[in-house]
């Protein structure tokens, strides 16, 4: 192939400095025969450059799917469908929950669920209104996300117990699932869940209001403004839970999360340093620790994956 286009090139390089031009001494031939090795060999390491980067992307992105099956699935739940990333295998399964709002729920946490998978069987739900599932307009009460799930969960023949890993907002619906259905959950690795005490801190029903006439300008689909729209009313629910005495937690808390809600305590809006907040949930600190780590709420999933994947492994191995 190289041969073939190398001897295009010294044929256009050949016309290029033969057309239109007179006759010349035989040093000046000489220079244009050199100038045309250098640019044909400048051209061949190009092209093998170029051959080793295509190879280099192709193994980065099949690598590991040739090495664990992963699969996107359809899930039929009440007349609509919802969709999942199923992989790995083994007998601990993680349920990986997304924070409000994400593009793509599996996108988010690719680089820990690719990881997680070569150990475990991992699942990744996308909730509806959430990148290839449907729409909904049932209300996304904290009892009617949790159902939604454990469906999904059994339509997959995925059987409990599981280990839930939820972000942010989900980090109520795992508090829901944990209390309402104890022996299907056998510990929460939350990657900076949110808590309801930091809602009912930082609004009051009337202040709540108003951040939903924000929300709704950001024209979201059905799905994921009433996701924010029960955001206060979930989180009012869960007011007086905290872990169950039995369930052993990991909690991993983001400096910028921590420095916002400090911000937050400065301007008069709460009372409680999200540290607190997350040792309030506490019942039993022998098997519910907090990890704090350097980065940033929304991506604290894709930047400190190693950190997170070594912690949760050790975690894991103690259920």
């Amino acid at each position: 192939m190289f041969r073939g286009v190398a001897q295009l090139v010294e044929c256009l390089v050949w016309d290029q400095d033969a057309a239109g031009s007179s006759p010349v001494t035989s040093t000046n031939n000489l220079n244009v025969r050199l100038n045309r090795g250098e640019k044909m060999k400048r051209f061949f390491w190009c092209c093998l450059l170029f051959l080793i980067a295509i190879v280099s992307v192709l193994i980065y992105f099949f690598s590991d799917k040739n090495l664990t099956q992963s699969y996107y699935k359809s899930i039929e739940i009440n007349g609509k469908t919802m969709k999942a990333e199923v992989g790995g295998s083994g007998n601990k399964t993680i349920v990986m929950l997304s924070g409000w709002g994400t593009d793509s729920p599996i996108d988010d946490f690719y680089p820990l669920y690719k990881r997680l998978i070569k150990n475990y069987k991992v699942v990744v739900i996308e909730y509806f209104g959430y990148f290839s599932s449907d729409l909904t307009e049932e209300e996304r009460t904290n009892k009617n996300m949790v159902e939604e799930i454990r469906m999904a969960l059994k339509k997959l023949n995925i059987d409990p117990p599981y280990i839930l890993m939820p972000h942010s907002m989900s980090g109520l619906y795992s508090l829901y699932y944990t209390n309402k259905y104890p022996s299907e959950v056998s510990g929460i690795i939350g990657i900076d869940m949110s808590l309801a005490q930091k809602q009912l801190e930082r609004w009051n029903e009337e202040s709540f209001e108003e951040t939903k006439k924000e929300i709704y300008e950001k024209k979201l689909n059905i799905s994921v403004l009433n996701q924010w729209n029960a955001f206060y009313s979930n989180s009012k629910e869960l007011e007086n839970i905290k872990y169950p005495i039995n369930l052993p937690v990991l909690a991993f808390l983001a400096t910028e999360q921590i420095e916002n809600v400090d911000n937050m305590i400065t301007s008069g809006q709460m009372k409680t340093s999200w540290v607190d907040i997350n040792k309030n949930m506490i019942t039993n600190p022998n098997i519910q620790n907090i990890e704090i780590l350097e980065g940033h709420h929304n991506n604290l999933a894709y930047n400190q994956t190693d950190r997170i994947l070594e912690l949760s492994k050790k975690f894991i191995e103690n259920l």
